[in-house]
């Protein structure tokens, strides 16, 4: 058995028709849409018949055991004889009441983040699983369930295979302000860290301990795409600069709306950074992880996200956070663009 200690056990009924586990890829996050209580009162009335998941976080930080993780749980569809799942709770209580239609989800409280830890380091001791963010959905460590999503972060050539991790296509689970805590989760289960502080859900600051936060408008104009080239985002009028490194951690968060990326075209996007002084040529010093994204009918909206910390550049240059842009298609272009930064 694989039990983890400290937690409520509330196995569900005929484990055993499930199946044993095939390998251990990683741990897959997810959002109820619901309770603790509510989805519990489900899984238990359904057994593993239904859709079941490993653990279930609560409002307060309670850990719920559904699944002994040497048996499947079939919340990841196809993948779920591969990846511990754990749901966590979103709705009623301190998270109030919101659009569930879209991808409304509240941020993960301090409570919750300190359970997720606790299993994410239980899990990954005990099934030999790095403790590092998956960047891909074919990577091992720790994911999020819109990895594997058909229509939103699945690429077209993974459908039907151990990587699909849902059946319906655009899920955008756990949100995306959940997705935006993950590297912060992932960090403190490195350190074995279950500690972090209460975030005050009435204001967008204190996240990870960042306090400067600075909104900008969507920036609206039409910018044209390069053909199979990394092309520089304009972020504001005349701007391409998202942020200057100060030596600050910083969260950056980029919405994106493209236009005729159609079905079965990609677009990968990438923050870049980019040493910048007036009057001279601009030079590129660093890359981060491309993300890709697939087409959709009509409209294409695309939001990514970077969390780090860089030294202020000596010298009289600076260092400055952009994103650059890249497609296969000959048609696709941004509409509008968003920018969303935490420093502090």
């Amino acid at each position: 058995m694989a039990m983890m200690p400290g937690a409520t056990h509330r196995l569900l009924a005929n484990q055993s028709r499930q199946g044993l586990m095939k390998s251990y890829q990683g741990v897959c996050l997810h959002t109820m849409v619901g309770s603790l209580a509510g989805t519990d009162s489900m899984f238990q009335k359904d057994g593993t018949v239904g859709t079941e998941s490993h653990f279930g976080v609560g409002e307060h930080g309670e850990i719920y055991q559904w699944v002994d993780t040497k048996y499947t749980a079939d919340a990841n569809y196809l993948g779920s004889g591969h990846v511990i799942s754990i749901e966590t709770a979103d709705y009623g209580g301190s998270f109030g009441r919101w659009n569930t239609a879209g991808d409304n989800v509240p941020y993960w409280n301090a409570k919750q983040i300190a359970a997720i830890v606790k299993i994410i380091v239980w899990a990954c001791k005990t099934h030999d699983i790095p403790i590092q963010q998956m960047k891909t959905v074919r990577e091992r460590g720790i994911g999020y369930h819109a990895m594997g999503v058909p229509g939103n972060e699945l690429p077209n050539s993974l459908k039907g295979t151990r990587y699909q991790w849902s059946k319906y296509a655009g899920k955008v689970c756990p949100g995306k302000k959940r997705i935006s805590q993950i590297p912060g989760i992932v960090k403190l289960a490195q350190t074995g860290n279950t500690t972090t502080p209460e975030p005050k859900p009435a204001e967008p600051k204190g996240i990870l301990g960042m306090s400067k936060y600075v909104y900008t408008k969507a920036h609206k104009a039409i910018q044209k795409l390069s053909y199979n080239k990394w092309k520089t985002v304009s972020v504001g009028k005349g701007a391409t600069s998202i942020l200057t490194f100060d030596g600050s951690a910083y969260l950056a968060e980029t919405s994106v709306t493209v236009t005729g990326l159609k079905p079965g075209e990609t677009l990968q996007l990438r923050y870049i950074i980019a040493s910048y002084k007036k009057g001279t040529k601009t030079k590129t010093v660093g890359y981060y992880d491309k993300q890709e994204f697939l087409g959709t009918t009509g409209g294409t909206y695309i939001k990514t996200s970077q969390l780090g910390k860089r030294a202020k550049a000596k010298g009289d240059r600076s260092e400055r956070l952009r994103i650059q842009v890249w497609t296969n298609s000959k048609t696709a272009k941004i509409t509008s663009v968003t920018n969303r930064t935490l420093k502090g």
